[in-house]
């Protein structure tokens, strides 16, 4: 055995042929029962299973086990699936041919009606057989069984009439073809829908371009996409898509994201901005410098976070699930129970319609449907606009937040300081500005970059730690640094003030601050609409207060990481849910306390890996369009679930006999079932359109 397969512990494998919630319990308990497997979890709208287990664990053993529970499936290449299609369209035209001429009052002849029956019920209902055969070969059920059971009971009614009877006796053979029919195209359409919901995935992976223009020794190449090294450099011209995440060293442009942010307007990039593989250059031209290649690219990153959560299970699903695995025992002990009642009040034939009727309409497809669908859907959304949701089980909680608490640095504020205010002339600020050249510090570098003057040469240069520099320069003696050094009082200033003294003379003083990021405001207006928001920050109270009155908002500072999250704590222990927004390494623990953890793509990358959301567009506006995305998810999965259990509680007594005499035949009962479950999948599908 090689040392890859010894090490291996994790597989996924494709699996087709499930159709409700049932069918992926089924296959999660048969992947639980192989030796060595420690996890199983089962993707319906994704048809994969993800599997851990230890070294024992083979993907020929998943392979076997899924297949003696009744389906197909594969490690490696794709399954082949019966053409629903072509038997939809043969049932329709035979099931249609038929009530034609029974609308017009006529009659074929009854021996045809049988062949076009037995035709579509043995070739077209091929599939819902096995299907329902490997089920009940291990000793389990699925809504094909319910499917077979009825559709089976009006064909062998019919026939045994037929051959009792002879001249145009009453049969159910149209009621057996459309059972048929009205079940192959709800599967038909509930495969288009998977196929929908995994569209923007698909479009997203398939975005980049196959091959790209390297600069190398003065020349110029087109290579293939993979050829492509982390450090090469890459020529782009207008029109193209650029090939692989990278960092522009030379030229601007403007750069169409809307591929991963859905804003259509292009965005302004120069010398030392980052570029996203697959994003659609301008009318500019550029040269950039590899950097994110293969799985480490932001494309792959968020197709790999899709995938994986879809595969993994919400609360709410897990209760679903429960639910189902239980229903369709129930609805075969009612549609027996159904017929016992009807035959023992001297109507046979009304207990064999009733019971049909039961069968088919309680197929628990639309219950299966209404989780995975709008998870799906909502997860390939948020992935087109630019939000990462690792932890599914996040997005119920973000739909229920009371409270949002938002890091300060790096967060509403740009995490850059910039002078803001200059209280000294020119020339005195020229001289600062020499001074504060030769320091490293960084409010050193933003007064430096603040003067566009030439900078005279600084002697007998010297740091005072914690207070400031000294130096000399054009024959003046300088000292620059806090109001401490000086013993100035600030007067309450929440900025950070810089006093230059010249020759034993103040001079005067410069103000820096950290500024807010120019939508900082509209995020946090468009937050307090919804929730309580908060600000926790380990910069100086009197500098967090007076941001958070700008905001209108509660603020904390001066505070530890670990101050961080007993306050998230506290908040959470009287109540509330809590979303914890941050970028730096300081917010980890925070983000690991809270509810709801949202990381920002330009952030630290322990704050990315620490949370449930990162935010991979620049524009912090997208906090609360994400929790709006929750809440959406959540109205859809609740609408439905509504759907199902509603249409399920009004319709099975219908399909008893409530309305006696008025019965619903079980053509209409298999045709109102494919409807309930195509309801549920355009309603989730809506949306793919969320603004």
């Amino acid at each position: 055995m090689s040392e890859e397969r010894r090490v291996a512990s994790n597989y996924t494998i494709e699996v087709k042929g499930m159709h409700c919630a049932s069918c992926v319990g089924r296959v999660e308990r048969a992947l639980a029962r192989v030796p060595g497997v420690e996890l199983a979890v089962v993707s319906l709208l994704g048809e994969k299973a993800s599997v851990r287990g230890n070294h024992q664990v083979t993907p020929e053993q998943l392979v076997q086990a899924v297949e003696k529970a009744g389906f197909q499936a594969s490690s490696s290449q794709p399954v082949q699936v019966p053409n629903l299609l072509a038997r939809w369209l043969v049932g329709l035209l035979l099931g249609s041919l038929i009530m034609a001429t029974m609308t017009l009052g006529q009659h074929l002849n009854p021996w045809m009606e049988w062949a076009a029956a037995t035709l579509i019920q043995f070739w077209g209902g091929a599939p819902l057989y096995q299907n329902a055969w490997k089920a009940a070969r291990s000793r389990s059920t699925t809504m094909d069984t319910l499917v077979v059971l009825g559709s089976s009971l009006a064909y062998a009614y019919s026939t045994f009439t037929l051959l009792r009877a002879g001249h145009h006796p009453a049969t159910y053979f149209e009621s057996s073809i459309f059972i048929i029919t009205f079940v192959l195209l709800g599967r038909w359409l509930e495969e288009g829908a998977r196929q929908k919901a995994r569209a923007s995935l698909k479009g997203l992976l398939e975005s980049a371009p196959q091959k790209a223009r390297r600069l190398r020794d003065g020349q110029e190449e087109e290579i293939a996409l993979d050829q492509i090294q982390k450090g090469d450099r890459l020529r782009l011209r207008p029109g193209e898509k650029v090939p692989v995440d990278g960092v522009i060293e030379e030229g601007s442009s403007s750069l169409d994201e809307s591929l991963l942010t859905g804003e259509s307007m292009p965005v302004d990039k120069g010398p030392g901005a980052t570029v996203i593989g697959g994003t659609l250059n301008g009318t500019g031209s550029f040269t950039m410098r590899a950097e994110g290649l293969g799985q480490q690219s932001v494309l792959s990153q968020i197709a790999a976070s899709v995938e994986r959560a879809q595969l993994e299970k919400p609360p709410v699903q897990k209760l679903a699930d429960q639910v189902a695995s239980v229903f369709i025992p129930m609805i075969l002990g009612l549609a027996l129970l159904t017929a016992l009642t009807w035959t023992l009040l001297g109507h046979p034939e009304i207990g064999l319609q009733t019971a049909m009727s039961v069968l088919l309409i309680a197929c628990p497809c639309a219950l299966g449907l209404a989780l995975p669908v709008a998870y799906a859907v909502g997860l390939g959304r948020a992935a087109q606009l630019g939000i990462l949701v690792r932890n599914p089980a996040a997005l119920e909680k973000a739909a229920a937040l009371h409270t949002v608490v938002l890091d300060k640095t790096g967060t509403i504020t740009r995490g850059r300081p910039q002078v803001v205010e200059v209280h000294m002339d020119e020339a005195s600020l020229r001289l600062a500005a020499a001074l504060e050249s030769r320091s490293e510090h960084p409010l050193a570098r933003a007064v430096t970059a603040h003067c566009q003057q030439a900078l005279p040469e600084i002697e007998d240069f010297q740091a005072l730690p914690g207070r400031g520099v000294s130096g000399r320069a054009e024959g003046h003696q300088l000292r620059l640094g806090s109001p401490a050094l000086f013993g100035v009082d600030p007067q309450g200033d929440p900025r950070t003030r810089i006093y230059l003294e010249v020759d034993g003379q103040l001079q005067g003083w410069l103000a820096l601050s950290d500024p807010l990021r120019p939508d900082a405001a509209e995020a946090v207006r468009q937050l307090r609409t919804s929730y309580a928001v908060t600000i926790l920050s380990g910069d100086r109270d009197l500098v967090v207060q007076a941001i958070a009155s700008q905001l209108k908002v509660n603020g904390q500072g001066s505070l530890l990481p670990q101050d961080k999250k007993s306050a998230i704590q506290s908040l959470q222990e009287g109540g509330c849910r809590v979303a914890m927004v941050g970028d730096g390494m300081n917010d980890a623990p925070a983000l690991a306390q809270a509810d709801v953890s949202v990381a920002l793509g330009w952030g630290s990358d322990l704050a990315r890996k620490t949370a449930d959301i990162t935010l991979l567009h620049d524009d912090l506006t997208r906090l609360e369009q994400t929790f709006r995305l929750a809440r959406a998810i959540r109205r859809t999965v609740r609408q439905g679930l509504a759907w199902a259990f509603l249409y399920n509680l009004l319709l099975i007594p219908v399909a008893a006999g409530l309305l006696y005499p008025r019965l619903l035949s079980p053509a209409l009962a298999a045709g109102a079932m494919a409807l309930s479950s195509l309801s549920v999948v355009l309603n989730a599908l809506r949306l793919r359109w969320f603004h």
